[in-house]
């Protein structure tokens, strides 16, 4: 929002995009918020995909077509592969905790 002082004299301005002429006040503070209401969409728009994150059928934010169900595949392989390696720690220590209390298994 532009405004020019048409007579400075008197306190006479015009608002540029709309052709508005007023008196303008001291007690009234004029504040152009474009800007900050540029910055709440881009906030708005990273909170929806915050929220759309939460289902894990949902594609990121910044992802190619088609990438439906990613999180999904994600969550199936990371507990795949953190059970395969807490199965493998408990094997082994099973198998330590069985050589030691039978130590003629081994001969």
């Amino acid at each position: 929002m532009e405004i020019v002082k048409i007579c400075p004299e008197l306190d006479i301005v015009m608002e540029v995009d709309s052709g508005l002429v007023a008196e303008m006040r001291k007690d009234v503070l004029v504040v152009d918020l474009i800007h900050v209401e540029e910055r709440i969409q881009k906030l708005e728009k990273l909170v929806n995909a915050l929220e759309g994150a939460l289902d894990p059928r949902n594609p990121p934010l910044l992802s190619y077509p088609n990438r439906d169900g990613v999180y999904e595949i994600s969550g199936y392989f990371k507990g795949i592969f953190f059970g395969f390696w807490i199965t493998l720690a408990i094997m082994t220590l099973a198998i330590f905790t069985i050589i030691k209390l039978f130590p003629g298994l081994i001969q």
